[in-house]
């Protein structure tokens, strides 16, 4: 499943490698503060910015997986979680 898993990932990454090294940063960074601020009747849409940058961040998470330390797992998996937390409350229209 791993290997799959890699397999499917080489094209994006290698489309992400292509990418301007600021524009891997700022893409992100966007995302998240649109994400945030969106508020009101527009919320949702916040929500789904705000998803979007969590699969990103789950997905370079569960590459990197295998190299990290025990520490860093922990931290990363708290990470991913509480980003989780915060697509649901922002999507319930709570956040």
């Amino acid at each position: 499943a791993r290997a799959k898993f890699e397999q499917f990932s080489y094209p994006f990454l290698r489309t992400l490698h292509g990418m301007p090294r600021w524009l891997v940063v700022v893409l992100p960074a966007i995302l998240l503060f649109l994400g945030l601020i969106l508020t009101g009747g527009v919320a949702w849409v916040g929500g789904i910015l705000l998803f979007i940058l969590w699969v990103f961040v789950a997905w370079l998470t569960a590459l990197s997986w295998p190299a990290l330390t025990a520490g860093q797992k922990v931290f990363r998996t708290i990470v991913v979680l509480a980003m989780l937390g915060l697509v649901v409350l922002k999507l319930m229209g709570r956040f």
